[in-house]
């Protein structure tokens, strides 16, 4: 059983007070938005280019798990990401703001390009009629594959050292996380892994997870959002 605190909180390090809110209206969560551009009414772009989207879907979220039972979450949200042709990086229930949040990534095929990686990450504020999402999205430029070219080639030395075929070291290199069997989609591999960004800060999972981080130090939910009754899936 995961455990989360309300306490576990984010504090800016240049943020004085409540931050400017982001102007979508009617939407209970706002974030310091000095730092981007706003492109559209629920849209802001940085200075890379990648975006921030904040939404609210005034309807049960499409969960496949209580918070509270954070093996049984991953492990379907993974299933489930797969079968929708993309791919589960990782997933935590994390506090922000006092409340129990999904913090996920997710990766897929790049919309505008015929070869490259789109990446997604996302603050999922659940309630039991409505849910709130903060997403960041990063895409990859060209070159594509730099990252997993780079560390492929000291993974399968290490690996294949314990005498593994060249089948059972690209099965161990490219898997969907928290559940066995899993196939299709675009899997996890072992170039995602965080240790991985400080060598590659400008590729796009690098800049997603960094773009994610810094969004947690503002985020504010309104108190009547929270009063809300906890989500809990139907099954």
């Amino acid at each position: 059983m995961h455990q989360w605190s309300p306490h576990h909180q984010y504090q800016h390090g240049y943020h004085q007070g409540p931050p400017p809110p982001a102007g979508l209206a009617g939407t209970p969560v706002w974030f310091d938005t000095r730092p981007f551009q706003q492109v559209k009414e629920n849209v802001w772009i940085d200075a890379a280019g990648d975006a921030v989207v904040l939404d609210r879907f005034d309807m049960a979220p499409n969960l496949p798990a209580p918070l509270e039972d954070v093996a049984a979450l991953r492990a379907r949200t993974s299933a489930n990401t797969a079968e929708a042709g993309m791919g589960l990086v990782d997933l935590d229930v994390i506090g922000l703001d006092g409340m129990a949040v999904i913090r996920q990534m997710v990766k897929g095929d790049h919309p505008h390009q015929e070869r490259g990686t789109a990446y997604l990450g996302t603050y999922t504020i659940p309630r039991v009629g409505s849910s709130v999402v903060v997403k960041v999205q990063c895409l990859e430029g060209q070159p594509t594959g730099v990252r997993e070219a780079s560390v492929l080639p000291g993974f399968l030395q290490r690996y294949r050292g314990g005498q593994a075929s060249p089948d059972e070291a690209m099965a161990a290199w490219a898997q969907h996380p928290y559940a066995y069997g899993i196939t299709g989609g675009v899997p996890r591999n072992h170039a995602d892994d965080p240790a991985w960004d400080p060598h590659f800060p400008d590729h796009p999972l690098s800049r997603a997870r960094r773009l994610l981080g810094s969004l947690a130090y503002s985020i504010r939910i309104d108190a009547a959002f929270k009063a809300q009754p906890a989500f809990w899936p139907r099954y």
